[in-house]
């Protein structure tokens, strides 16, 4: 199979382009290409240990800001605490004029994309409004189903580690995770997700400046590997961190976000 280039360094370039910023948003899980996705199920929260599991000390990196705020957001992750996560997000203004328009299928017709960054296995990005972003986490983030199982494990969320992208200022790093998810108003099966939350910088705070999310078996179709080759590779495990435990929130609270947009 061709290996493509990993979405990160196609989000990284478009990036680039940008030169003030902009955001992109993606489609759902099982949405059909296009410009906008359908809403999200809204799902209950998975089970919770009372063990806590991720700590900044444990985090794979050498960025005790980044760390902390990594830590808070993979404990919200098994929380299934969407609203924790929707907390730790930065909302972004881009101009599709500075823009790879072939990333982004919104600007075919809109002039400017303003919101959340959801990306597809096919490295295609989309900007959501507060609203449907918030609407999305609630089924990436909560719609755990408590009875799917496979290969790989149980539905609740299990946080493989971090992938480190870039150096440097222009440095971002992806918590990378599997999740059994199902919609429980459908009679559709649950099935595995894979995807990552991005952690980037700007105006020196660390926030999830983009979600990748897709079935494991649709990254299947674009990475021999996905498991080790998706975001950058060389995903570093967190130490200490219990696989498949839902443990309570951390302590510390998350740096406030600023919205940010370009002028």
């Amino acid at each position: 199979m061709r290996r493509p280039v990993p979405v990160v360094l196609a989000l990284s370039a478009a990036i680039v382009l940008a030169g003030c910023g902009y955001e992109p948003e993606i489609e759902r899980p099982g949405a059909a290409s296009g410009d906008s996705a359908p809403p999200a199920p809204a799902a209950s929260t998975g089970p919770v240990s009372s063990t806590p599991t991720f700590t900044p000390e444990g985090c794979p990196v050498d960025d005790p800001a980044m760390c902390e705020q990594a830590a808070f957001l993979a404990n919200a992750l098994v929380l299934s605490d969407g609203d924790a996560v929707f907390d730790l997000s930065r909302r972004v203004s881009w101009m599709c004029a500075e823009l790879q328009r072939e990333l982004f299928p919104q600007c075919g017709d809109r002039d400017r994309l303003t919101g959340y960054v959801i990306a597809n296995h096919r490295g295609e990005f989309f900007v959501d409004t507060p609203a449907d972003y918030r609407d999305a986490l609630g089924f990436f983030v909560e719609a755990v189903d408590e009875e799917y199982s496979d290969e790989l494990g149980g539905p609740q969320m299990q946080i493989l580690g971090v992938s480190s992208c870039g150096e440097g200022p222009d440095a971002s790093y992806h918590v990378v995770y599997l999740v059994g998810l199902g919609d429980p108003e459908s009679t559709l099966p649950a099935d595995r997700f894979l995807g990552t939350y991005e952690l980037t910088m700007e105006k020196g705070e660390w926030a999830v400046g983009a979600v990748y999310i897709g079935l494991l078996t649709d990254w299947e179709l674009v990475l021999d590997d996905p498991l080790s080759q998706i975001a950058c590779g060389d995903i570093q495990p967190w130490d200490g961190a219990t696989a498949n435990l839902n443990p309570p929130q951390s302590e510390s609270q998350p740096t406030p976000i600023p919205a940010t947009g370009s002028s």
